[in-house]
């Protein structure tokens, strides 16, 4: 019988696990992994390889489920090593679908990414939170659309366009989608099939590091949007990728309506700052106290002492491992604001201790 996952020793926690509700939730998840009195649950019925380093997901959930629009992504729970992880991915199938999937996409140092394309199985069961986000198509869809995608942006575009090939759409849809070589494509064949069925549908693949026969090659460029789109400045734009592209794209598309949408990746926010010595951070609730370098997040370096505050995204958009400052300076390391010393709800995966901190942790 699966045990209580006391990881981090908080006396609030241990005291979370004993009250009636948490204890008939253990129990539920004893007769049925997806069975819950109000999380959403679900267990994966069907892997798929889509590209070189990429899965889908297929699930199917419990009841808590309410659905989503596409284009939307929702946070994904996984136990990885004892600990809870929370990453966000998009939603790849349309929402009319008997079962929803998501594409994943590994990337380097990326655990759940990692861990979803190399030891995820069949029969698995995943915690997933509420579908959100405003990448999704207007009420009143245009005639003419364009979509611009890099990389695993692609996977909230594959939802839209299923979408409107199930709304037996009658306009005009035009999608450039880079990738860095010909095996990276992700959903190619699922895009080949839209493509034949969808004769509103015009798809261009642009290999961006490996060029191949039959594709283009080379970086979204003013000439390439010209000659693939001629009437651009009649078209939306939906534009899902890689920083870079995206800055590239926003710079070619002054003229345009830009609709957007990008992730950081935790890896993609500075983290090595140089130390100025240790600083004591005091854990009120936890009666401990511990020197951290102030070198990375506080997150970060608080589990490098073998500290495990509930964390999640760790990159600042779920606010799972949020906790009131009491005391202290810190920095946050997304947009480098310093905060005061007085108390204020901070985020541990931002942010890094300036000076002597208290948290209620």
């Amino acid at each position: 019988m699966k045990a209580f996952p006391f990881v981090y020793h908080n006396p609030k926690e241990y005291w979370e696990y004993f009250q009636p509700k948490n204890w008939l939730e253990f129990l539920l998840e004893e007769i049925n992994p997806t069975f819950s009195l109000s999380t959403v649950k679900a267990k994966v019925m069907e892997i798929r390889s889509e590209s070189s380093d990429s899965k889908t997901i297929v699930l199917r959930t419990n009841r808590h489920w309410k659905g989503f629009v596409a284009g939307q992504h929702l946070p994904v729970t996984v136990e990885i090593a004892g600990r809870r992880v929370t990453r966000f991915y998009s939603l790849s199938s349309s929402p009319s679908e008997k079962y929803p999937t998501i594409t994943v996409k590994k990337q380097k140092g990326g655990l759940v990414s990692n861990f979803i394309n190399e030891r995820l199985k069949v029969g698995d069961v995943v915690e997933l939170g509420t579908a959100s986000g405003d990448f999704v198509l207007e009420k009143e869809v245009p005639n003419k659309l364009l979509f611009i995608a890099g990389g695993s942006g692609i996977t909230p575009i594959h939802s839209i366009l299923k979408t409107l090939q199930e709304s037996n759409y009658k306009g005009q849809a035009k999608l450039l989608y880079f990738s860095r070589f010909k095996e990276d494509i992700i959903l190619f064949s699922s895009f080949c099939e839209l493509e034949s069925k969808c004769p509103w549908l015009e798809i261009k693949h642009v290999l961006t590091d490996v060029p191949a026969e039959g594709f283009d090659s080379g970086f979204l460029t003013k000439e390439m949007l010209n000659a693939f789109v001629p009437d651009l400045s009649e078209r939306p734009v939906y534009l899902c990728g890689p920083a870079p592209l995206q800055n590239s794209a926003k710079e070619l598309l002054k003229g345009n309506k830009v609709i957007s949408e990008l992730f950081l990746l935790p890896n993609q926010i500075q983290t090595n700052f140089e130390s100025t010595g240790p600083k004591e951070v005091v854990l009120l609730q936890s009666h401990k106290t511990v020197l951290l370098k102030g070198e990375k997040s506080i997150l970060e370096e608080l589990e490098d002492q073998g500290i495990y505050p509930p964390s999640g995204c760790r990159m600042g958009i779920c606010h799972t491992c949020s906790c009131k400052k009491v005391s202290g300076s810190v920095t946050n390391m997304q947009n480098q604001s310093i905060s005061d010393g007085g108390e204020e709800n901070i985020q541990l995966c931002l942010s890094r201790a300036d000076e002597k901190l208290e948290l209620d942790l």
